[in-house]
């Protein structure tokens, strides 16, 4: 399920594939705040990453 498809819904288990930057912060929010309990998430990282994703800013939209 895409992260714009799972707004609004509540899951028990949940994972998110960060292998490819998500476009911005907010959609991490929503990915990760869906699933009931956190120790239910699963967060896939890219190799060269450990514990942190690319926070992806377009400041041309902020304009």
């Amino acid at each position: 399920m895409t992260i714009n498809k799972s707004q609004g819904q509540s899951i028990k288990f949940g994972g998110v594939d960060l292998r490819t930057p998500v476009f911005s912060h907010g959609q991490l929010y929503v990915a990760l705040s869906n699933c009931m309990s956190f120790d239910r998430i699963t967060v896939l990282l890219p190799e060269e990453e450990t514990n942190s994703t690319t926070n992806i800013v377009y400041p041309e939209v902020l304009l």
